[in-house]
């Protein structure tokens, strides 16, 4: 099995096929195309994780758990890209933000969502076309709605 060297875990096991392909790679890191999505073993939050430079990972959370009826508005290419007929079909992430000097004021990004094609290991980051999805939504105030 292979090593991954990992921000928040160090080096640890994944299975290749834990391995998912981001073809466009991830908006601001483009030539980064292969990650795995790492669990923490409490809490909502995950590591999305470049499988090619260690340093290189995002905090992500799936929106149910902030939005009872999340639902991105996707182009018919974005979805024929991962291999898919729907949203539904796809698992979905959130990229998370967290200042640093105000872990508080976290926020998830609604606009451009993590899908992911399990059975064919791909994803992508699309553009929501959805009004109300914007880029740095304020996570304990829609726990707290």
């Amino acid at each position: 099995m292979p090593q991954l060297e990992t921000k928040p875990f160090g080096s640890i096991e994944v299975g290749e096929d834990k391995i998912l392909e981001f073809p466009e790679g991830i908006l601001g890191f483009e030539s980064y195309r292969r990650f795995a999505i790492l669990e923490e073993k409490e809490g909502p939050f995950h590591w999305l994780q470049s499988a090619d430079e260690s340093g290189l990972a995002f905090i992500v959370l799936r929106p149910e758990l902030i939005l009872k009826d999340y639902n991105p508005v996707v182009l018919d290419m974005e979805l024929q890209a991962l291999q898919v007929e729907n949203v539904s079909d796809c698992e979905i992430f959130l990229i998370v933000t967290i200042p640093g000097d105000h872990p508080e004021k976290m926020t998830a990004n609604l606009q451009g969502p993590i899908l992911i094609n399990r059975t064919a290991r791909l994803a992508r980051q699309v553009i929501s076309m959805h009004e109300d999805h914007l880029v740095r939504v304020p996570i304990l105030e829609l726990l707290e709605a």
